[in-house]
């Protein structure tokens, strides 16, 4: 089993090698960031450890509880400042996702406070100094399509579930949106060891609303919230069923509340896969925004190298780091 998975990465390895090198420009890492995308971020932890486990530690002066209220205090302040909806989120042990619509197009400034804030946080309540997160950044991924942002939603509020850790999406202990509606309001309050009181960017208090995302328009909420809620059962049925055919059990609260946050799952990972930036059950949909996407990093490519051959090149609407940092010119919104 273990040579046919490293055969299987070397054989990932020479496709992204043979895709680098039969593409017509240097590679952009880049990608556009544009008002009104929705996304589903995802952010692993360093060596897949359970570096974000909502589990507390006795004797160590915390608890799983202080970990996850420092977790949704953080997620909202960077909603708020960062002007971004939630749709849905989770914090898992050694992962986290958030759905959300970048509605000023701040997500690179959104992510950078909610990981880096994270990342100093945790590391100095646990009293480590390494890297919170795995290198490489997180993966975003594009959700065009109406049933695929449902089924995305409903992937992350039963992540718990899936990842057989709980029965039951309600049951998890850790940050998660699973049963709220569209439209409900959430507060958490400033952890007291962490951020600044004195520093007007940290509120008492920070709300989260979970809004609903502009997919199918001719449901009403609680018509949406309801069908959102039928996927997440079916998704927790056919987990179960699962379970029960090969005669495992879910871990439970209780063993849940003795893992330790420098463990790492023993399961294989499979290294050397592309991130997907876009994610659509409608094949077309899904092709015409990558087509899209390959002619705007053609585009940014041109203007990049003119940029660098000392010209003043129109760089494609959605650029962003070169548009902030060095002040490039872009073009206007298309029509």
């Amino acid at each position: 089993m273990a040579s046919s998975r490293i055969e299987a990465s070397a054989e990932r390895r020479a496709a992204n090698r043979a895709r680098a090198a039969n593409r017509a420009h240097e590679r952009v890492r880049a990608r556009p960031i544009v008002p009104g995308a929705r996304v589903k971020i995802t952010r692993r932890c360093h060596d897949r450890r359970l570096l974000l486990t909502p589990a507390g530690e006795p004797g160590k002066g915390y608890t799983g509880a202080a970990i996850t209220a420092f977790y949704a205090y953080t997620l909202a302040r960077a909603l708020l400042k960062y002007g971004a909806d939630l749709h849905a989120g989770v914090q898992m042990g050694n992962h986290l996702h958030n759905d959300i619509t970048d509605r000023l197009a701040n997500r690179p400034n959104f992510k950078n406070s909610v990981h880096s804030n994270l990342a100093r946080g945790i590391n100095a309540r646990r009293g480590r100094n390494d890297s919170l997160f795995a290198g490489g950044g997180s993966c975003d991924t594009l959700t065009p399509a109406d049933e695929q942002t449902l089924n995305d939603l409903a992937y992350t509020d039963t992540n718990p579930v899936v990842a057989g850790l709980v029965k039951w999406g309600h049951l998890w202990p850790g940050f998660t949106t699973y049963g709220w509606k569209f439209g409900e309001t959430r507060v958490f309050r400033r952890p007291n060891w962490y951020y600044d009181p004195a520093n007007p960017d940290n509120p008492e208090s920070v709300a989260i609303t979970r809004v609903r995302p502009k997919i199918l328009l001719e449901l009403t909420d609680d018509e949406l919230f309801d069908k959102l809620m039928d996927r997440c059962r079916q998704l927790e049925r056919d987990k179960q069923a699962q379970m029960k055919a090969e005669n495992r059990r879910f871990m439970g609260l209780s063993k849940l509340s003795k893992s330790k946050w420098w463990r790492k799952p023993s399961s294989w990972e499979d290294r050397y896969a592309v991130k997907p930036k876009v994610a659509s059950s409608d094949k077309w949909k899904r092709i015409a925004e990558l087509v899209k996407n390959q002619h705007w990093a053609c585009a940014y490519a041109k203007a990049r190298d003119e940029y660098r051959a000392g010209d003043d090149p129109v760089f494609p609407y959605g650029t962003y780091l070169l548009r902030v940092r060095y002040e490039v010119r872009v073009a206007d919104q298309p029509p």
